[in-house]
């Protein structure tokens, strides 16, 4: 994280369709020449740029000069537009910044809003400074823009599960991203970093990238070993990078992927790849389609239609995995898992959440949830 790559981009391309509402991209990144190496499972450190429209604006609500000389984060002199670009916090509202905006605001609304706990956490929630530059009874005066990036955070990096296997593809590195994109007080918005990848990277740009070791999900050492693989929406990548690997080993253990999204007709992920995979008999595949039909259908809800042959499997020593959202997605699966020990394995519930736990300690079930 102390010293970054600036990876060139070696293209961005859609996954899913066009009008699918989870809007899906796949990024290859050049490593060519950066020393960093990585291991399936291990996740990318991306630091992203803001988007140049909302600095934009956000410096004409201030009434600052774009040119005006300032310091970077990192203490690199360049212009105010620049670094409020490439180099500071603009979207994010905490207690710290806003303390600091209302020294040059004044404002007793907002003075009230930081005096109570979940006022301000409600506050805070959609809305970033442009929101306070262009809010009559909250805007600020700066006396200059050194004075205004003076009480801004440096902008943080954003993790991504590896979607590539260094064997597979070496020297470059693969993420999938969903684009983040919402509407929040009749202004559109969106993910500082998934749409700065999704909407703007062009290849041969170099974007500072690291890589963040997660020794916590990793492939079982014998590639005998057969994997259950459980990743809806985005959910997917790191299992694009386990079946790479697999391919690249020449392993012989069986894969099964549970995957999900809303609509077969726009929300596939990496089919052409997965495809030959199950034709020649290597990956199983189960499919949730949650919204084409009446009644929603979802990952956890194929585990417990194939509740014999998971067993069968996880008496065979199968390792689980589990990547994706971490408040409802895991916590499902998961009590599908413990349901499917108990019932088919004969167990109380406290027998099956021991089962479970030997699992972890065997490192035979693994979660990247976020």
């Amino acid at each position: 994280m102390k010293n970054p790559f600036p990876a060139p981009v070696l293209g961005v391309r859609p996954v899913t369709k066009p009008g699918s509402a989870k809007e899906t991209i796949h990024v290859d990144y050049s490593l060519e020449g950066s020393g960093l190496t990585y291991v399936t499972g291990d996740a990318l450190g991306v630091i992203p740029c803001n988007d140049p429209a909302l600095v934009d604006a956000l410096i004409a609500a201030l009434g600052l000069d774009a040119a005006a000389p300032v310091n970077a984060a990192d203490g690199t002199p360049t212009t105010l537009r620049e670094a409020l670009i490439s180099s500071y916090d603009i979207t994010t509202l905490k207690k710290g910044v806003l303390t600091k905006w209302n020294a040059a605001a004044g404002s007793e609304k907002l003075a009230a809003i930081l005096a109570d706990k979940d006022a301000l956490k409600d506050f805070c929630w959609g809305r970033d400074l442009l929101d306070l530059a262009t809010d009559p009874e909250m805007k600020a005066s700066f006396a200059d823009a050194a004075a205004f990036v003076g009480i801004l955070g440096k902008v943080n990096p954003r993790l991504y599960s590896i979607a590539s296997s260094l064997d597979a593809v070496p020297g470059q590195v693969s993420l999938c991203v969903g684009a983040v994109r919402y509407t929040c007080r009749d202004r559109k918005r969106g993910g500082v970093c998934s749409t700065f990848m999704a909407d703007r990277l062009q290849p041969g740009d170099k974007v500072k990238v690291f890589v963040h070791t997660n020794k916590n999900f990793r492939l079982p050492e014998d590639g005998n070993t057969p994997i259950i693989m459980v990743g809806p929406g985005t959910g997917i990548a790191p299992f694009r990078a386990f079946w790479q690997q697999r391919v690249a080993d020449n392993a012989a253990g069986p894969m099964w992927l549970f995957f999900g999204n809303p609509y077969k007709a726009t929300d596939g992920c990496y089919e052409d790849e997965i495809a030959p995979l199950v034709e020649s008999g290597k990956l199983k595949l189960s499919v949730a389609w949650s919204r084409d039909q009446e009644y929603k259908i979802y990952v956890q809800n194929l585990m417990e239609q194939a509740a014999d042959e998971i067993w069968d499997w996880l008496e065979k020593g199968a390792a689980v995995y589990m990547c994706g959202d971490a408040n409802r997605m895991a916590k499902d699966v998961e009590k599908a898992l413990l349901s499917i020990i108990a019932t088919k394995g004969g167990r109380t519930e406290e027998e099956a959440a021991a089962y479970l736990a030997d699992m972890k300690a065997a490192k035979r079930y693994q979660k990247d949830v976020y």
